[in-house]
């Protein structure tokens, strides 16, 4: 595993009460999944954590679920966090998806360095003998700017329209497979499933053990060459709305990969905006 992006709970354990020590929840779940974040959050999380949601945290105009805020609205909503520029940034989630690469990611866009996941999440933190709490984290604002925006990590949907078209990079579907050929329904209502043409299915549920952890870097590497992926090729990520497809990202970046692209408005904006829908295989 590359030792620079994952925490184990004994390491955080050690330094959970650190002053420059923040611990962010970003848990998520699919909309047809029938829990809400939030109120799991409630229930438990680690102590001193803060809730950092996925669905919010995301530009307020428009109407694509969770799209990457403007770098000052994105810098308000991380001091209301509590978030400094020199703090170092753990993030863990209780989800089947992982969803704290879309936390990562997002500080990572935005220019943030010292961030790290906790490896395996809330369970593992569990499993390992980490406490849990339903005490409320008391925030002080915190500092936290923007210092960049990556625009490079991220594709619009003019650039996938002729990337799709040209077949001039390698398109990663991180949704399941059913969804993929257009089989299983989304869980978004009223959203076609199917897939972008030229697109290649490699769902994120492959990159995770069954307990949540990332893959070995050997799993990893074996599970790319195994699907016919040249991970040396251009590489963009996508998804149902920009969250599984981070996992595409961080699974990547541990291979040394380390600024690979998602397609922000994702299956959602390309199947509502009138673009070609593909199914089968």
């Amino acid at each position: 595993m590359n030792n620079s992006l994952f925490i184990e709970p004994n390491t955080l354990k050690n330094k959970i009460n650190k002053p420059n020590i923040k611990i962010l929840d970003a848990t998520f779940f699919l909309p047809d999944s029938g829990l809400n974040a939030e109120e799991e959050y409630q229930k438990e999380h680690i102590p001193n954590s803060v809730f950092f949601d996925v669905n919010k945290i995301a530009d307020p105009k428009n109407p694509l679920p969770h799209m990457i805020p403007s770098k000052d609205l994105f810098s308000d909503m991380m001091q209301n966090l509590g978030l400094n520029n020199e703090d170092e940034i753990i993030i863990y989630d209780n989800s089947p998806l992982l969803s704290s690469a879309r936390a990562w990611f997002l500080l990572r866009y935005f220019g943030h360095k010292n961030i790290l996941i906790l490896n395996g999440g809330l369970k593992n933190w569990k499993k390992s003998g980490g406490e849990t709490t339903v005490k409320k984290t008391m925030i002080s604002k915190g500092n936290f700017v923007s210092k960049t925006e990556k625009k490079d990590l991220v594709v619009n949907l003019e650039e996938m329209i002729s990337i799709s078209k040209n077949n001039s990079k390698v398109i990663l579907d991180a949704r399941s497979y059913k969804r993929f050929i257009g089989e299983a329904k989304e869980p978004r209502p009223g959203l076609q499933s199917g897939h972008i043409p030229n697109s290649k299915s490699l769902p994120s549920s492959e990159l995770l053990t069954n307990d949540g952890f990332l893959k070995s870097i050997e799993e990893l590497d074996k599970f790319f060459s195994n699907n016919d992926i040249d991970t040396s090729e251009d590489i963009i990520a996508t998804c149902g709305s920009g969250v599984s497809a981070c996992v595409i990202s961080v699974a990547l970046y541990c291979l040394g990969k380390e600024n690979i692209p998602i397609y922000d408005g994702s299956w959602t904006e390309w199947a509502t905006s009138g673009q070609k829908i593909q199914t089968g295989n």
